[in-house]
């Protein structure tokens, strides 16, 4: 637990992904609420493949979600586009900002 776990109190189911099947729909490995922080703002980020995207708002949350899983909340669906690990000054990952669209 750290500074970042007081400020974490809001809530999103978070589906693990692991690629995408015949039809182009994502696998679904696991499903899980997690708390999280939730800002909506329209901005650009590179993803992780390298392209430019408008993503619409991003999460604070303390375990490592990845490109392409998927979040639910406000009765919608978001894909994970980029996700940034902060470090605290002891080299331990205090929070990843995963932005979504």
């Amino acid at each position: 637990m750290g500074y970042f776990s007081n400020l974490l109190v809001q809530y999103a189911i978070w589906k693990s992904t692991d690629g995408t099947d015949s039809n182009g729909v994502p696998v679904i490995v696991s499903e899980k609420e997690i708390k999280c922080r939730i800002e909506f703002s329209d901005s650009v980020v590179v993803a992780f493949d390298g392209q430019e995207k408008t993503v619409s708002g991003r999460i604070f949350k303390e375990a490592m979600l990845k490109p392409s899983d998927i979040l639910y909340f406000d009765g919608r669906g978001y894909t994970v586009v980029k996700v940034t690990p902060s470090f605290a000054l002891d080299g331990v990952n205090a929070v990843n900002e995963v932005y979504f669209q």
